[in-house]
């Protein structure tokens, strides 16, 4: 049995007594993280209630920590919290403010209607075909951790974001906000920013198209998902570069694409390692010819006149992802496969989450004008629209020209950060790890020797607050160089000097980490 505890005294007797015989009740009473269908919190929750009606858990008795007992339990906090939650909810146990969780008097009172599993396994509808390969291309994809932001690719410089210009601009919208500003807008998003951004990249990619074929996203992965939906059938090819976005591949492979990998060579996309290749059921070539991702590669002129041949030839579709164009195409623009094309045959995909911050979730795809009614109904029957207020602050941001004076002051913040990042890291690695030629976007690349695992050593970074990409994740077939995809410009100087020495030390202490991958 056991007794109450003050809660002053609390963590100290919990950690010399209660511990191993709080751990040993619940198990005794039913959890087991190995066994069952049940969810771990549903587990956690079940065995609680089970101690307490019981009275192994008395009334007043106070729960541990949801830290302290997560550390015990081999558990995530997340999961003890939502432990916790089921059992206030239910009114086995009751929460003081500053002070814990406690077990509740169940004694003539009503317990609230539960979410209780009988006894023996519940059965539940198996997940779609549709979801499983979606679950199972989960770990194809690099994926960000809440562990810092140095040095995590595709980060633009966040701490000059202009705030106080957007804060004001979010102040004027509902200052002169109309009723009828709030209801439903427009699917494919408001006419005003997408007006705004046909300008924009008539500015700055020679681009023309009408308004009409824009279609406001939350960024390059959405768009994707969209013409995936659109166009891709099971077992329909798609051409990819290799190596390639591994995002990207995620998403081809989970709507059960057959994925054909074409290699890069210094002028990008190469079509001679497609020769041997013959198509039957080609649908799209997806590539990112302003800097390709990861390589850094710019694909000339030349070869996107050719790929729009070859796809034309093929009967193909070109998904252009014009990744990092705003800086790869500063001082010497190369026109965009899209303004090259004369056949309505490329999707143009941009975004604003890697000149303004990831958390805006904006983006635009411009759409050949055959599809647009497909992707409208696909639309309405799915996802309505992209938030009003923030697409319609966007607009404002463009039109008012802050967009184009912070595309400025962000450009010369990356050349400074870029050229930084690859000095110091010169001055702490040695020829073992060495950065490749800096390219114009906001990733730089470290090769390593075949014979370590960046995998691992992407993995023991993270520990450390440090965030990287392996490069082997971004191949698709044959052999799989080892390195590190690594940005450089979310962060001030001294917080580059300060993780890159952090990194060195790891790298050349950690000798484990330089074991290949199994």
């Amino acid at each position: 049995m056991f007794f109450y505890l003050s809660h002053t005294n609390f963590f100290f007797q919990y950690v010399s007594i209660l511990k191993t015989k709080l751990n040993s009740l619940l198990i005794s009473h039913g959890f087991n993280p190995d066994n069952g269908t049940l969810s771990l919190y549903m587990k956690l929750s079940n065995a609680f209630i089970s101690a307490i009606k019981k009275k192994k858990l008395v009334t007043g008795y106070q729960l541990p920590p949801t830290r302290l007992l997560a550390q015990d339990m081999g558990l995530s906090r997340s999961t003890v919290i939502k432990a916790y939650e089921i059992l206030c909810w239910e009114n086995y146990v009751y929460s003081v403010q500053g002070s814990g969780y406690y077990v509740n008097d169940i004694k003539d009172k009503k317990i609230k209607y539960s979410l209780r599993t009988q006894k023996g396994a519940t059965k539940y509808p198996e997940i779609s075909d549709r979801a499983t390969h979606f679950t199972s291309n989960i770990t194809i994809m690099n994926r960000g951790h809440n562990k810092g932001i140095a040095f995590r690719p595709g980060l633009p410089p966040l701490d000059v974001f202009p705030v106080r210009q957007w804060q004001n601009l979010t102040n004027n919208y509902w200052r002169d906000v109309r009723y009828s500003d709030m209801s439903y807008s427009h699917t494919l998003g408001l006419d005003c920013l997408r007006r705004n951004i046909a300008e924009y990249l008539k500015l700055y990619r020679n681009i023309e198209c009408d308004y009409s074929q824009i279609i406001i996203v939350t960024g390059s992965l959405h768009s994707l998902s969209i013409i995936g939906d659109l166009l891709l059938n099971k077992k329909d090819e798609v051409v990819v570069e290799n190596p390639t976005y591994a995002n990207a591949l995620a998403i081809f492979k989970s709507l059960k694409a057959k994925i054909i990998p074409a290699e890069i060579d210094n002028e990008g996309l190469s079509l001679e390692s497609l020769s041997h290749v013959k198509l039957k059921r080609g649908k799209l070539v997806f590539t990112t010819p302003s800097n390709q991702y990861p390589t850094g590669v710019q694909m000339s002129l030349k070869r996107r006149l050719e790929l729009l041949d070859w796809a034309e030839e093929n009967n193909m579709i070109i998904v252009e992802d014009d990744y990092d164009n705003e800086f790869s195409n500063w001082d010497s623009p190369i026109t965009s496969i899209f303004g090259l094309d004369k056949g309505n045959r490329v999707f143009y995909q941009g975004t604003f989450n890697k000149i303004l911050h990831p958390s805006i979730r904006l983006g635009y795809l411009i759409v050949p004008p055959h599809y647009i009614d497909s992707i409208e109904a696909m639309f309405e029957q799915s996802l309505r629209f992209i938030s009003p207020i923030t697409q319609r602050v966007m607009s404002d941001f463009i039109e008012k020209d802050y967009l184009n004076q912070h595309l400025r002051k962000v450009v010369q913040v990356v050349n400074e950060r870029k050229q930084f990042f690859v000095n110091q890291f010169q001055n702490v690695f040695d020829d073992t790890f060495k950065i490749q030629p800096a390219n114009h976007g906001l990733h730089l690349m470290a090769k390593l020797p075949d014979e370590m695992c960046d995998i691992e050593i992407s993995k023991t970074l993270i520990d450390e607050e440090v965030i990287s990409f392996p490069y082997s994740k971004y191949f698709i077939k044959k052999k799989k160089e080892k390195g590190l995809v690594m940005g450089f410009s979310s962060v001030s100087k001294p917080i580059i000097k300060r993780k890159l020495e952090k990194m060195s030390r790891v790298f050349y202490q950690n000798k484990s980490i330089h074991s290949s991958c199994k």
